[in-house]
């Protein structure tokens, strides 16, 4: 899906060559042995090569992301390159496939000192950072900005700008936009009871068709006509032990028997779906059991396999209910 990784040791320099022209990288991070992940900075060194400035706790990995300009990608992102009328504005027009939510990273190069605002507006939803960041010698630096919504399929025109009102912005240099996926509701917490509940309005869609449709007869996460496209929802569990894992589902007649890999921490629970007559009547079944083995924030994530009919399912929720310990 656009990366490519590379693992680095602790004696590693603290600048990496890498053999990639800059104008072909979109971000560059770095997960610690910990988990914990930061964005990098990197510059063009010349010659079809790339410096990487690497953190001082440097053992872990690395994920290069290849710059493919103005399309979405299948996991659902965005880059957006566009068009730059002036170094501090870029604009364009994103070609929607479907509703959802995004997350927006900015990539920019800066050589002055820059106190202000980096907007980004898509149709009629935008997000504003304030900004003052020193001056960095020409590196490539990407900024998260927060988070848009994209109500409709169809042309949606974009716009990122810096504004400073003291000083002047010819010091920045925009690159390109990154839209990345973000859950579509509210932060999923561990109920009193001890159960999970990921609602289909909580839904993370990593794919171009897929979505949550809010309708009220519907209120699932529906349009699973690609195979590639996986939901997933991000958690967070405050007991460890075993819990039954429940999932609401409905699939039209004639559709039914996809192989789906229900994928949580360590564990793939791999499932047939059932046939229920319509996608919007949904059944509970049961699909197997998995062990949270300390308290954390996890993913779970539906992954087809192997789509029989039209659209693989509608799924309105998945439960997550305690188990007892087995003796």
């Amino acid at each position: 899906m656009g990366y490519i990784g590379h693992r680095l040791k602790e004696a590693s320099p603290e600048w990496l060559e890498w053999p990639l022209p800059s104008a072909q990288i979109a971000s560059v991070s770095h997960t610690s042995t910990a988990g914990r992940s930061v964005n990098l900075s990197f510059k063009d060194l010349g010659h079809g090569k790339t410096g990487i400035a690497l953190p001082s706790q440097r053992e872990g990995h690395l994920r290069f992301e290849k710059l493919q300009p103005d399309q979405q990608l299948s996991d659902g992102r965005w880059h957006l390159k566009g068009e730059a009328p002036k170094a501090h504005h870029l604009e364009g027009v994103l070609k929607a496939s479907r509703p959802g939510t995004y997350s927006v990273e900015a990539c920019f190069k800066i050589t002055s000192s820059f106190e202000g605002a980096f907007r980004f507006e898509v149709g009629s939803s935008h997000t504003n950072l304030e900004l003052n960041q020193d001056a960095v010698n020409g590196l490539s630096i990407n900024q998260p900005l927060g988070i848009v919504r994209i109500e409709r399929p169809g042309d949606h025109p974009w716009k990122l700008t810096a504004q400073s009102a003291s000083v002047e912005t010819e010091g920045i240099v925009l690159m390109h936009v990154i839209l990345r996926t973000a859950p579509e509701g509210e932060p999923i917490s561990q109920l009193a009871d001890g159960s999970i509940i990921l609602h289909a309005r909580d839904v993370c869609i990593h794919g171009t068709k897929l979505q949550y449709e809010p309708l009220p007869h519907k209120n699932t996460v529906g349009y699973w006509v690609n195979e590639s496209d996986q939901p997933s929802w991000f958690f967070q569990c405050l007991r460890p032990g075993r819990y039954a894992v429940v999932i609401l589902q409905g699939c039209g007649k004639g559709h039914g028997g996809s192989l789906v890999h229900l994928s949580i921490d360590q564990t793939m629970l791999p499932f047939l779906v059932e046939e229920t007559g319509h996608f919007q009547h949904f059944v509970p079944r049961i699909v197997g059991e998995v062990r949270l083995p300390r308290p954390d924030l996890y993913e779970l994530r539906l992954i087809p396999i192997k789509k029989a009919g039209g659209a693989v399912m509608d799924v309105r929720q998945i439960r997550l209910i305690p188990l007892a310990e087995k003796p």
